[in-house]
């Protein structure tokens, strides 16, 4: 089964998801990629610890490793239950601190936005090459 994957959009109508991985290396994008392909085609079947849960009930880390250790935020859903993802957050994990700070809450506070009107806060993923 495919899953369908989406980007959350702020309230000015922009990308947020899009807007990091454009400043991301071209290298650390091309992991991004090929890691966001194995989620939309696996979903939570993802080898062990490639998708994992935050301190946050429903907030989901992928783990994308290399040099930068990137950890985009996302969640299942959370309009169609296990149809689909929707990324939340940009982020990189550095030690153990986020990169953003704040980056934890601010995915939860994206993914009320989506719950809260989804036709106008998130949109079909767009692949940054």
């Amino acid at each position: 089964m495919a899953y369908k994957l989406f980007d959350y959009v702020d309230a000015q109508g922009r990308n947020v998801v899009k807007g990091w991985a454009s400043i991301l290396q071209k290298p650390q994008r091309a992991k991004l990629n090929q890691l966001l392909d194995k989620l939309v085609k696996h979903g939570d079947g993802l080898y062990p610890q490639m998708l994992t849960g935050t301190d946050i009930p429903g907030i989901q880390k992928l783990r994308v490793h290399g040099n930068v250790q990137l950890r985009p935020l996302l969640c299942s859903g959370p309009i169609n239950q296990g149809e689909e993802y929707t990324l939340l957050q940009g982020a990189k994990e550095i030690g153990d601190r986020w990169s953003p700070m704040g980056a934890l809450e601010s995915a939860r506070e994206h993914k009320a936005a989506v719950v809260a009107d989804p036709e106008h806060r998130r949109k079909e993923h767009e692949r940054v090459s």
